[in-house]
């Protein structure tokens, strides 16, 4: 017991381990800084490289056939990159989740190779996906790799993963709060003191990378005026429309990919398929096609009619979710922020001109419906407002997008919609069969925090229903550190830490989740 208290004193308040974590966290924020700022750098050389290409071949027929030949090969490069690692397919971001979680066991060389070189074809390619899911996967196994290059623990390698997730949404966007959010909301569902520090430390370093390659503009460049109080009921209806489509999209993901694996296409026939539709639509309506980009610098320069709008927004979710349900690598965080851009484009349109407001409000709408929109898809309302604000350098929308995106949100769980990347992690664990592997003996130490609603607060340590295979080692109560004994009560904001072998960790970690109310 006295070696198990000493360990545990070392791990929670020695200043030599917290600032081992540190020098980690700084080389997490450069490797996985650089990685993912080398797969935004291709990523943008690709589809600047394909739009010259497209104005090249619109009138020469052996240029398009050749451009479509070229499409094939891609589709089956795909194919075969899926099949060489198969964890590279998809967002990427809950094959992170699953991780984290202690299903999955991930060669983080071979995805930062995979995942890096798929997302330059499917760009080449016009598929409607973003960098962004890859881009956390990308930095979270590069924080994989700076965890194994100090032989640390797997609770530090759990740690260092997390942190390089934030590092890719904080290069991808130039968003680091939002980034350290994102980790915190989405994918590791807790509150880690230790875990936040380090994440905004990597945070910080990535941004200054990102910021010294790419420029320290802000990625939206909206002007912004106010909407007056008496207009505010508007942001209620926003949201309602809002979290009605949100709903509408995640279920059309789901549906569509459930549709393709009943169809039960040999994968190379797919992926051809797949990227000739893209052609097509690369050559006929080129606003559509990649990630979003091109359309939002439409809005950039000029706010179109509102049948142009229309147009390109049913247009935008059917390729999207198209691209998406086809499992080829790539994301759907910037198609999600295209879309909302357009909802509100649209609304904003239709009242602007109803109620007689300046033209310029259009872009107040569009600016909270992105943010709105990321709540009632993704479900991480904090993590949209932040990344929202830290886009456009602003928080003069704060009120309006934190009304929007808390309806938004509600809508769609409210009509039983999960959110999607829950939705696709638990469809990650089902079509792989993922039962855990055993691996050799280890201890993971996890921190959990005791929320206001958990039903086991001012219980007994011995009365709360704990996993046998885990045990309550060490509570941090008003920032002091206890060894609890069984009659030790649990409060509210505790933050209770369980130690558990790792091959029992990732089942431990559902039932306290569950326990928690996590």
């Amino acid at each position: 017991m006295k070696h198990l208290e000493k360990t545990l004193r070392s791990v929670v308040e020695n200043p030599k381990y917290i600032f081992r974590l540190t020098i980690q966290g700084i080389m997490v924020g450069i490797f996985a800084g650089l990685m993912v700022c080398l797969y935004r750098f291709l990523l943008s050389t690709s589809e600047h490289i394909l739009r010259n290409y497209l104005t090249i071949i619109q009138t020469n027929v052996f240029y398009i056939v050749l451009f479509f030949v070229f499409l094939a090969i891609l589709g089956l490069l795909i194919d075969w990159i899926i099949k060489w690692e198969v964890d590279s397919a998809g967002s990427g971001i809950p094959q992170v989740y699953a991780e984290v979680k202690g299903h999955m066991e991930a060669n983080w060389v071979k995805i930062l190779f995979s995942k890096i070189v798929a997302g330059v074809i499917t760009t080449l390619g016009g598929l409607s996906l973003g960098p962004e899911g890859p881009s956390v996967q990308i930095g979270g196994m590069a924080g994989k790799g700076v965890a194994h290059l100090f032989k640390g623990s797997k609770t530090d390698e759990l740690r260092l993963i997390l942190v390089g997730s934030a590092v890719g949404i904080t290069a991808a966007f130039n968003a680091p709060l939002a980034g350290v959010l994102f980790v915190m909301e989405e994918i590791n569902h807790g509150f880690d003191k230790t875990l936040i520090f380090i994440a905004l430390v990597s945070a910080i370093v990535s941004d200054f990378i990102s910021k010294s390659i790419f420029g320290q503009a802000t990625v939206l460049a909206f002007p912004i005026n106010n909407i007056p109080l008496e207009n505010y009921w508007l942001f209620i209806v926003l949201g309602i429309v809002i979290g009605i489509i949100g709903y509408t999209y995640n279920v059309g993901m789901l549906k569509l990919s459930d549709f393709e694996n009943r169809l039960k296409i040999p994968s190379k026939l797919k992926f051809v398929v797949v990227f000739v539709v893209s052609g097509v639509v690369a050559l006929t309506i080129p606003e559509i096609s990649g990630g979003g980009h091109f359309m939002m610098d439409i809005l950039d320069v000029a706010i179109p009619s509102l049948g142009v709008l229309v147009f390109l927004l049913v247009l935008k979710y059917l390729f999207s979710i198209f691209s998406f349900s086809s499992g080829a690598p790539g994301g759907i965080f910037l198609p999600i922020l295209v879309l909302g851009a357009y909802i509100g484009a649209i609304f904003g349109s239709v009242v602007v001109t109803a109620f007689g407001m300046e033209h310029n409000l259009i872009y107040k709408f569009i600016v909270i419906s992105m943010a709105g929109f990321f709540a009632a898809t993704v479900r991480s309302p904090i993590t949209g407002i932040v990344l929202i604000a830290e886009m456009c350098g602003s928080t003069e929308s704060l009120v309006a997008m934190i009304i929007v995106s808390l309806i938004a949100y509600v809508v769609p769980t409210i009509l039983g919609n999960e959110p999607i990347y829950e939705s696709l992690y638990d469809r990650l664990l089902l079509k792989k069969n993922r039962e855990f592997v055993k691996k050799p003996s280890k201890q993971v130490l996890s921190e959990y925090v005791v929320p206001l609603d958990c039903d086991y607060i001012n219980f007994k340590i011995k009365d709360i229903p704990f996993p046998k295979n885990a045990i309550v080692v060490s509570v941090i109560r008003n920032g002091k550190y206890i060894i609890p004994t069984e009659e030790f009560n649990i409060k509210y904001s505790d933050q209770v830490h369980i130690l558990t072998d790792v091959n029992d960790y990732p089942f431990v970690r559902e039932e306290i989740e569950k326990l928690f109310g996590g």
